[in-house]
């Protein structure tokens, strides 16, 4: 994602203060639905969002509502940067942040259990309503569209990722194709787990059914990494 100006860019910028607090209001409306529910409001959401900022960039008036006020501040807070294009970074950065608010809150508000803030269900839901909004805005003139599936991206390699090293040290891995990736452990100069890191391999007898390799990377102030037995 574009990283979007905080105070620890320069002890000044409002940027993410401003879109944070728009953001979490739409956030604690979702919150409200869960399940196909949820899905249903965050597609309505995204289409919403975007049209707004569609409306915005020609002249016209955002909506009066929750989704229409976060889509004014973003556009607001890019018009300061004095070219065109610049609320699409802070699109991506109110998107990136509004699908982790949604299941904070429901943990927050204990309808769901800590563990429960990230399920492949509620995975799945957010891609499928990025997907869309991607789909929808694929037309979109001032690049609405390239934003959704930005985030998409983004979410799948820094969430979905790890969420599966997590599910193959819990489970077993699963894959067995002629490629595929197997996971080696990283530690501290003291020999304590920080985590894991994954190595692409040609299927052998000697890795198929590990899911962590042997060995592992140790990580040394001041000096590369070493892969020790």
């Amino acid at each position: 994602m574009p990283y979007v100006p905080s105070m620890k860019t320069d002890g000044k910028s409002q940027d993410r203060i401003l879109i944070d607090r728009e953001v979490e209001k739409v956030a604690s409306q979702l919150a409200e639905f869960d399940g196909r529910d949820l899905l249903l409001h965050m597609k309505r959401t995204f289409k919403s969002l975007g049209g707004n900022l569609e409306a915005l960039s020609t002249g016209l008036m955002a909506s009066q509502n929750a989704v229409g006020s976060l889509a004014l501040t973003i556009f607001n807070v890019g018009k300061g940067y004095g070219y065109w294009g610049a609320f699409l970074g802070e699109l991506n950065y109110a998107v990136t942040r509004l699908i982790q608010r949604v299941p904070q809150l429901k943990v927050k508000k204990e309808q769901w259990l800590a563990k429960d803030e990230l399920r492949y269900w509620l995975y799945a839901s957010t891609v499928q309503a990025l997907a869309y909004a991607t789909s929808i805005f694929s037309d979109s003139s001032i690049g609405v569209g390239g934003v959704f599936e930005d985030v998409k991206d983004e979410y799948k390699r820094r969430v979905n990722v790890g969420y599966e090293a997590a599910q193959i040290m819990k489970s077993g891995d699963c894959y067995d194709t002629p490629y595929y990736t197997r996971l080696v452990e990283i530690v501290d100069g003291n020999g304590k787990h920080v985590g894991y890191q994954e190595v692409m391999l040609k299927r052998s007898e000697e890795t198929l059914n590990k899911d962590v390799l042997d060995g592992k990377f140790v990580l040394q102030e001041a000096k590369d990494a070493a892969l020790t037995a």
